[in-house]
C-alpha cells in the first residue's frame, strides 16, 4: 500500500508539472503574440461636416500601415489600428482619444480634420503621455496659442504634439501679398468665417497681413460649423460690394457656400478667395463653382513630376481607391511614415524617445526636404497658391487646381518671437 501511495503521488506530481509546462508555453505564445504587434489609434471624422476629409485620411492611414507591415512592420512588430469616428466634434474627439489610450493602450493617436479636434486631442495626449501626430489642422493654436473668449491667450502647442500641415499664419503670409499685388491696390475685404478656433485664427491672420498692406476690412460675419445655408451671409456681403470676398469655411460648409455664391453670380462681381483649399472640397463644389477661386495648400496630387514621393503615393493611393488623394490623405500618410521612421531611429516605442527622434528631424517624403522644428513641432514646409481651373483647362475629374504661386516654408513660417511657445519637459525616468 505504501508503494502504491508513493506511486500515486509521483503520478500526480508528473501530471501537475506537465500541466504547468503546458500553461507556461501557452502564456509564452500569448506574450510572443503581443510582442509581435503594436496598436495605434486613428481618430478621424467619418461623419459630420468634415467627413470627406476624414474618409480620405482613413484610406491613406490604412494604405500606409499595409505597406509598412508588408515590409516587416516597425521594429519587427506589425502595426494594428483601432479607428474611431470624431463626428467632426471636439468633445467626441477628446473622449475618443482618452478611450484609445486608457482602454486600448495605443502608443500613438493620429487624425482629425478640424483644429478644434486637434487641440482637444493634443491636450489629452500631453496629459496621458502619448504622441499625437496631428492630421488636417490649420489653426495657429495647434502648435502655438489659442485665444479664449475672455481675451486670454493659452498655449495649446505641446511636447507630445507634432504637425506636418501648414497653419493660418503661413497661408496669410503667402496669400495676402499675392492678392494685393494681383487684384487691386487698397482693395476692400469682406469675411464669412466659421465660428471656431480655426476660423478665428485664419480670419485674424488674413486681416493682419492685408491691412498692413493698406487694404480695408469692410465687414465680417461668423457662422456656426455645420451651417446648411449661407444665402443671408452672401447677400449681406454682396450689399457691401467688396473687392474680395474671403470665405473662411471648410468641408461641406465651404462646398455649400461656394455653390450658392456661384449660383448668385457673385464671381462675376467679386474675387472670391477660399484661403484654405482641399481637393475633396474642390471636387464637391464642382469645376464651375471652383473656376477662378484663389486659395492655398501645402500639397497637391498633381506634383508627381516634381516630387518622386508624391508620384509613389498618388499611384499607390489611386490603384487602391480609384480616386486621387487630397491634402487630408497626405497628412495621414506623413503622420504614419514619419512616426514609424522616428520609432526605428529611437529603437523603441516609448514616447519620450520617439519625441527626441522627431525633434529637428529632416526628411524627404512627399515634397522636397522638410524639417520638424524642435521648439514648436511645426514642420517647415512650402506653401502653394492655387486657382480653380476652367473646364477647358481641366484634363480629368480630379484636375481642378493650378499652382499660380509658391513660397518656401522658411519665408512664411512663424519665427520664435512670433510663436513664443515653451514646450513641456520630457518625463524623467
Amino acid at each position: 500500500m505504501k508503494r502504491k501511495g508513493i506511486l500515486l503521488i509521483n503520478i500526480l506530481l508528473f501530471f501537475f508539472s506537465f500541466q504547468f509546462i503546458l500553461n507556461e508555453c501557452a502564456a509564452g505564445q500569448v506574450l510572443k503574440g503581443q510582442e509581435e504587434k503594436v496598436v495605434i489609434g486613428l481618430n478621424v471624422p467619418l461623419t459630420g461636416s468634415y467627413s470627406d476629409q476624414g474618409k480620405d485620411e482613413e484610406m491613406a492611414y490604412k494604405l500606409a500601415i499595409e505597406q509598412i507591415n508588408a515590409k516587416g512592420g516597425v521594429l519587427g512588430k506589425q502595426i494594428e489600428y483601432i479607428i474611431k469616428d470624431t463626428n467632426t466634434n471636439a468633445q467626441t474627439a477628446k473622449q475618443n482619444a482618452i478611450d484609445l489610450i486608457r482602454q486600448n493602450n495605443v502608443v500613438l493617436v493620429t487624425g482629425g480634420s478640424s483644429s478644434a479636434e486637434a487641440v482637444a486631442q493634443g491636450d489629452v495626449c500631453q496629459e496621458l503621455g502619448v504622441i499625437f501626430m496631428a492630421a488636417l489642422t490649420h489653426s495657429n493654436a495647434t502648435t502655438g496659442h489659442d485665444k479664449l473668449k475672455s481675451g486670454q491667450e493659452i498655449q495649446k502647442g505641446h511636447r507630445h504634439t507634432f504637425r506636418w500641415y501648414f497653419n493660418a499664419w503661413m497661408t496669410a503670409k503667402a496669400l495676402a501679398p499675392y492678392l494685393v499685388g494681383t487684384i487691386k491696390k487698397n482693395a476692400t475685404f469682406y469675411y464669412i468665417t466659421s465660428d471656431y478656433t480655426w476660423g478665428h485664427s485664419l480670419e485674424e491672420s488674413m486681416k493682419w497681413r492685408t491691412e498692413l498692406a493698406g487694404c480695408d476690412t469692410i465687414g465680417a460675419v461668423r457662422v456656426p460649423l455645420g451651417s446648411k445655408d449661407f444665402k443671408k451671409e452672401l447677400l449681406a456681403a454682396q450689399k457691401k460690394e467688396p473687392d474680395v470676398l474671403v470665405m473662411v469655411l471648410f468641408g461641406h460648409d465651404m462646398i455649400t457656400a461656394l455653390k450658392q455664391a456661384s449660383e448668385m453670380g457673385l464671381k462675376k462681381k467679386i474675387q472670391i478667395v477660399v484661403p484654405l483649399m482641399e481637393l475633396n472640397m474642390a471636387h464637391g463644389a464642382g469645376i464651375e463653382a471652383m473656376e477662378g477661386i484663389l486659395a492655398t495648400t501645402n500639397w497637391y496630387w498633381d506634383m508627381g513630376n516634381r516630387f518622386p514621393g508624391t508620384k509613389q503615393f498618388v499611384d499607390a493611393f489611386y490603384a487602391k481607391n480609384k480616386k486621387m488623394p487630397g491634402e487630408s490623405a497626405a497628412c495621414a500618410w506623413v503622420a504614419i511614415y514619419e512616426w514609424a521612421a522616428a520609432v526605428e531611429k529611437a529603437g523603441g516605442f516609448e514616447s519620450a524617445k520617439v519625441i527626441k527622434a522627431l525633434e529637428g528631424r529632416k526628411f524627404t517624403l512627399l515634397k522636397d526636404q522638410e524639417e520638424w522644428r524642435d521648439w514648436d513641432h511645426q514642420v517647415i514646409s512650402s506653401v502653394f497658391i492655387v486657382q480653380g481651373k476652367s473646364k477647358s483647362e481641366s484634363k480629368s475629374e480630379w484636375d481642378l487646381l493650378k499652382i499660380v504661386g509658391e513660397k518656401k516654408g522658411i519665408e512664411v513660417v512663424m519665427s520664435r518671437e512670433e510663436n513664443p511657445v515653451i514646450l513641456e519637459p520630457l518625463p524623467v525616468k
